[in-house]
C-alpha cells in the first residue's frame, strides 16, 4: 500500500463520503457485488471508491483472499464508526421527509420469527404507510446483537436483555406447546404431563431460543430427560416432526395449525415464554421507533 496523500499543509485531507460509503456498503455485504447492488452503482465504480480511500490513506480495509473477503483490523474498527455515522444520516433524512406530523423513512425490525411479528407490522403498515419495514429474521441472541449493532432499530424477542444501552416494552406470555405428526400415539390427545417427555425423542430448537430455554428449565427441575435426537433452526423443526423423527417444541404464538401435525398444552407444569420490543435507548425517540413502540404498547394493553 502506498502512503497517505497529504495537503499541501502536510495534513490529511478530509474523508471524501462517497467513498466511505462504498466502504460501507461492502463492509455490510461482504461482497462488492452486492454491495453495488445496494447502491444502485457499478461494480467497477465502487471498487475504485475503496481502492481510493485505501490509497488515500495508506491503508488496507479489506483482506482479499480465495477464501473470500475479510475487515482487516483497521476495516473494523472504521466500519463501527461508519456505521454510527451513516446511522445519523438516516436519522437526518427521516426527519426531513416528517412533515406534518406524518411518520415517514425506513424501519428495520428484527423478529425471531416473521410469523411471530407481522401481526404487528401489518399493523403498522396500516397506521403508517409512507414508512417502508424490513424484516430480519434471527434467534434472540442474534436478534439483541443486531440492535447494540444499529443493524437493525427495533426487534422483537424473548429477552429484553439487562444492557443498560436498552429499552424495552412487554408484549405478553406465550406458553410453551409440543406437537407430534398424525400418526403418533399422542395425536389423539389434547395434552399431556411434562413427565410424559421423559425418555422421548425430542427435536430441539439451536442453542439461544429462548423457547427450548423455557422447556428445558421446567424439565430440569422435575427430573425429566427426554432424548433429544437433533438440534435444528425453526424452520427445520415442523419438518423433523411431520417425519416423524421426534416431538417438536413451539411457543404459542407461532404455532399454526397444519393437517399433518397435532399441537398438545402440556397440563400440569406449563411453561413460557416473554415477548418484548427492544430498541436502543438513546433512539427510542426517533419518529418510527416510537410510533412502533406506541403501537405495541397499546395491543399489550388491549390483551
Amino acid at each position: 500500500m502506498s502512503g497517505a496523500v497529504r495537503a499541501l499543509d502536510g495534513s490529511l485531507p478530509f474523508v471524501n463520503f462517497n467513498q466511505l460509503r462504498s466502504f460501507y456498503a461492502v463492509a455490510q455485504e461482504m461482497s462488492f457485488t452486492k454491495a453495488a447492488k445496494r447502491l444502485h452503482i457499478g461494480q467497477p465504480t465502487l471498487t475504485v471508491q475503496v481502492r481510493a480511500l485505501e490509497e488515500r490513506y495508506g491503508i488496507e480495509l479489506f483482506l482479499r483472499s480465495a477464501r473470500g473477503l475479510q475487515l482487516s483490523t483497521t476495516g473494523e474498527a472504521l466500519f463501527a464508526i461508519a456505521r454510527q455515522i451513516f446511522l445519523h444520516e438516516e436519522q437526518a433524512v427521516e426527519l426531513l421527509r416528517s412533515t406534518n406530523d406524518e411518520v415517514a423513512g425506513q424501519l428495520r425490525v428484527g423478529t425471531v420469527g416473521p410469523c411471530f411479528v407481522m401481526n404487528l407490522v401489518a399493523k403498522f403498515r396500516q397506521s403508517f404507510p409512507l414508512v417502508q419495514v424490513r424484516l430480519d429474521s434471527d434467534n434472540s441472541e442474534g436478534v439483541m446483537r443486531k440492535i447494540l449493532e444499529a443493524v437493525t432499530d427495533v426487534a422483537i424477542t424473548g429477552n429484553p436483555g439487562d444492557d443498560p444501552r436498552l429499552h424495552s416494552v412487554r408484549l405478553g406470555s406465550h406458553e410453551v406447546q409440543v406437537f407430534v405428526n398424525r400418526d403418533h400415539p399422542w395425536a389423539q390427545l389434547k395434552s399431556v404431563k411434562l413427565q410424559q417427555l421423559d425418555g422421548q425423542p425430542m427435536i430441539m430448537r439451536e442453542s439461544g431460543s429462548m423457547t427450548r430455554s423455557a422447556i428445558e428449565a421446567a424439565m430440569a427441575e422435575r427430573g425429566v430427560r427426554p432424548v433429544v435426537v437433533m438440534e435444528v433452526p425453526r424452520e427445520a423443526v415442523r419438518e423433523a416432526v411431520r417425519e416423524g423423527l421426534g416431538i417438536g417444541i413451539v411457543s404459542e404464538a407461532e404455532a399454526r395449525e397444519h393437517p399433518d401435525l397435532h399441537l398438545l398444552r402440556i397440563s400440569d407444569y406449563p411453561s413460557h415464554t416473554q415477548s418484548y420490543v427492544i430498541c436502543l435507548r438513546a433512539r427510542q425517540f426517533s419518529r418510527p421507533i416510537a410510533a412502533f413502540l406506541d403501537l405495541a404498547k397499546s395491543g399489550a394493553r388491549s390483551r
